[in-house]
C-alpha cells in the first residue's frame, strides 16, 4: 500500500509545497519533523518527490503517497539514524487543515534538481501552489566527518572522497538557489536552530504564513540537542585536510562564518 485515496476537499485549503534541499547529516530531518508536528503541515520522510515528478506521477498521486508516508512514519516515532524526531504532544503524522505539503528528501534532491533544471519546472506547474524550498546547513567539518563515519571503509583516500562530496553538494546547490525567487528559499543553520528555537521555529512557520500554536516550541525542546555534536572532533583531521576546506567552504557566503573550531 503507497498512496491513499484523495478527497476532493482534502487539499482545498493548501496553499504551499515544501521541499527540502541539501546535505547528508545536515539535521534536515529535525527540520522535517517539526514542520510535520503542525496541525496545518504535512511532511513525508525520504519519499523523494523529485525522483517520483521525473517519473511521470501526478500531484494527486504523490500527496495521497506524502501523506501516507507521514501516517506512517509517526507510527514508527519518525524515528532516522536511530533516532526519534517524534513532538510530544503535537500532531506527527495528523493533521487539521492542510495548507503546506512536501517531502524531507534533502541530500539527493540538491544533486537532481541542479542536474535536470525540468524537475524545476515541473515542480513549480505540477501541485498548483507555489513551491518553498528549506536549506539546512550545518558546520561542514561536522558533515564531512559524520559522512565518513557512517560510509564504509575505502582506502586512504576516502576522507578526499567525503570532503569533495559535501563541496560538490554546495556548489549544486548555489546551483539551484540562483534559479529560486528569494521569498521562495529560506536558509536554516542546524546550530542556531538548536541555540535558539524559538526564533527559528517561529521563522520557519511564517516562512509559511502559520503561525506557532500555543506551548509548540515547549513540546520541540523535549526532542532537541541541548547543542549540536560537533562530530569533526570524533575524527582525526590533517591540518591540509582543514586548510583545504576552510578554503573551499570560504566561497560560499552562507558557509563562510563556519571553521573548524568554531
Amino acid at each position: 500500500m503507497n498512496e491513499i485515496e484523495m478527497n476532493q476537499d482534502l487539499l482545498s485549503h493548501l496553499e504551499y509545497f515544501c521541499m527540502f534541499i541539501g546535505y547528508p547529516y545536515s539535521g534536515h530531518s529535525m527540520v522535517g519533523s517539526i514542520l510535520d508536528a503542525h496541525p496545518n503541515v504535512v511532511i513525508s520522510q525520504e519519499l523523494h518527490v523529485g525522483n517520483l515528478l521525473k517519473h511521470g506521477y501526478q500531484k494527486e498521486k504523490i500527496f495521497s503517497m506524502i501523506l501516507l508516508n507521514s501516517f506512517f512514519h509517526a507510527q514508527g516515532g519518525r524515528t532516522w539514524n536511530n533516532y526519534s524526531y517524534s513532538i510530544p504532544g503535537e500532531w506527527n503524522g495528523r493533521y487539521t487543515t492542510i495548507r503546506v505539503i512536501g517531502d524531507k528528501k534533502g541530500s539527493k534532491s540538491a544533486k537532481m534538481l541542479s542536474k535536470k533544471s525540468d524537475i524545476l519546472d515541473l515542480a513549480g506547474t505540477s501541485f498548483s501552489v507555489p513551491v518553498k524550498y528549506i536549506h539546512v546547513m550545518r558546520n561542514p567539518f561536522d558533515m564531512m566527518s559524520t559522512l565518513y563515519r557512517h560510509t564504509r571503509p575505502g582506502g586512504p583516500e576516502k576522507m578526499e572522497r567525503m570532503i569533495e562530496r559535501i563541496v560538490g553538494r554546495m556548489e549544486k546547490v548555489e546551483k539551484v538557489r540562483h534559479q529560486i525567487q528569494p521569498e521562495n528559499w529560506l536558509d536554516v543553520h542546524h546550530e542556531q536552530f538548536i541555540a535558539a528555537p524559538d526564533q527559528s521555529i517561529t521563522g520557519l512557520f511564517s516562512f509559511f504564513n502559520l503561525e506557532t500554536p500555543s506551548g509548540f516550541i515547549e513540546n520541540c525542546r523535549k526532542i532537541l540537542f541541548k547543542e549540536p555534536h560537533q562530530s569533526r572532533h570524533d575524527i582525526a583531521w590533517k591540518k591540509e585536510e582543514i586548510e583545504y576546506v576552510s578554503g573551499k567552504i570560504a566561497a560560499f557566503e552562507q558557509f563562510s562564518s563556519y571553521t573548524f573550531e568554531t
